[in-house]
């Protein structure tokens, strides 16, 4: 599959962000393909990771769970990096065509993707605070 090809030849760098008083390490989906793959083909995330996708301006963007073998938990932020949307416990599809796509509330520009269960064990609320540089 071409999508499972490009995933194994990108190289993806990592920064820090903070969730409330936690710091996480977060890996970067920045160009189109990174954004296309996410978290595809992956069997889980490393503990205290998430992935963090970067767009060039907000929008009502989604997120889909083709080929992805274990649930997420989603956060939308806008512009100010204030919290757009959440989704926590998102499943991935049983087959090649059966799949969801999750969408913010509110027009977003970036989205934060954890393993599932992230957000209600930390107290992820709207009003937490999201930094990242």
């Amino acid at each position: 599959m071409i999508l499972e090809f490009l995933y194994r030849r990108q190289h993806y760098k990592t920064i820090k962000i903070t969730i409330g008083s936690k710091r996480l390490n977060a890996i970067v989906a920045d160009t189109l393909t990174k954004k296309i793959i996410g978290l595809m083909f992956r069997g889980g995330l490393p503990k205290d990771t998430c992935m963090l996708f970067l767009f060039d301006s907000e929008a009502k963007q989604g997120i889909w769970m083709r080929n992805m073998k274990f649930p997420i938990d989603i956060l939308w932020l806008d512009e100010r990096k204030r919290i757009s949307g959440m989704k926590k416990g998102a499943h991935p599809g049983k087959g090649f065509f059966d799949f969801e796509t999750y969408y913010p509330e509110r027009p977003s520009k970036y989205i934060i993707e954890f393993q599932s269960g992230y957000l209600s064990k930390n107290k992820v609320a709207p009003s937490t605070k999201v930094d990242f540089k």
